[in-house]
């Protein structure tokens, strides 16, 4: 309950020095590990006032104040198990024990202090946080940061199907089970408008920085060109509603025939052929930039 605490302040004041319990503005070290080894903001550290639905969960409170015998358990319990099993008490605690948690605690603290360095502000610049598919190797999908702290209600972190977010996948195992429900997903149109305004403002910046003499005539020519893609997101979007709507409805018999499916077909091709252009035209922009 703890954790859920800290993380939910973390992301309602994310780089807030003074209310960011792990502030990556800080600097790595404080972000990665420093800020357990003093209680830096003592006054809000008992205060569970953010999380008073999970006080009504019975499992999470079980837990909470249990915490310390399900530590000792796991971590000391465990290895001491095994190693009696195996005959190697020593080697299984060094090991299974300590060298796992080790590993484990800073593969889980690269979340907060590496992936808000190193990596690609894919949707936003608004925050540290960054997407690196390496870092979601070791992280469980976590790497794609930059996502996830924008659209922090979706349980991905990955959305494409060749990210790699076994989080992504158990939650969903986990729904087919009738383990989890009510998964939410963030509005697609939403996620490719945010990804096109961060294309739109680092090509900005960088024929701002180049000096270019045509700078401002280029940069016209991208906010036109990223309002026109973005009314093709609105209108493709849209028409995929009316759809999908129909659909659930059971209204339709012969799908390929309906207008509602024709328009739909109409605006995929259109948004297609129009988000091949923007990102041709962004790669010429960047040509016309290095000239």
């Amino acid at each position: 309950m703890h954790w859920s605490s800290d993380h939910r302040l973390h992301h309602g004041h994310v780089d807030d020095n003074d209310k960011d319990p792990y502030s990556a503005k800080r600097g790595f070290w404080y972000s990665h590990i420093g800020w357990m080894l003093r209680e830096y903001q003592s006054h809000r550290y008992n205060d569970y006032s953010n999380v008073k639905d999970l006080q009504q969960d019975k499992i999470v409170m079980w837990q909470h104040r249990n915490y310390l015998w399900l530590t000792l358990l796991v971590n000391f319990g465990g290895p001491l198990l095994l190693g009696w099993i195996y005959g190697d008490v020593i080697g299984m605690l060094l090991v299974v024990g300590f060298l796992r948690l080790v590993i484990s605690h800073h593969v889980t603290f690269f979340i907060n202090s590496l992936a808000h360095i190193w990596g690609k502000q894919t949707y936003t610049d608004q925050n540290t946080a960054r997407d690196n598919g390496f870092i979601a190797l070791f992280t469980f999908g976590e790497g794609y940061h930059n996502f996830h702290h924008l659209f922090q209600n979706d349980y991905r972190n990955g959305i494409r199907w060749w990210h790699f977010d076994p989080t992504k996948w158990w939650i969903k195992t986990l729904s087919w089970l009738k383990l989890a429900k009510d998964l939410k997903r963030s509005d697609e149109s939403k996620i490719e408008r945010a990804k096109a305004t961060m294309l739109m403002q680092r090509n900005i910046k960088k024929l701002h920085l180049a000096g270019h003499p045509r700078s401002e005539e280029l940069i016209n020519k991208l906010k036109a060109e990223y309002e026109i893609y973005c009314q093709k997101l609105t209108e493709y979007y849209s028409a995929k509603r009316d759809w999908v709507l129909l659909q659930k409805k059971q209204l339709v018999e012969n799908y390929e025939n309906h207008e509602v499916f024709e328009k739909y077909q109409q605006w995929r091709k259109q948004l297609k052929a129009y988000r091949k252009h923007w990102i041709g035209f962004n790669r010429q922009l960047l040509l016309a930039h290095a000239a």
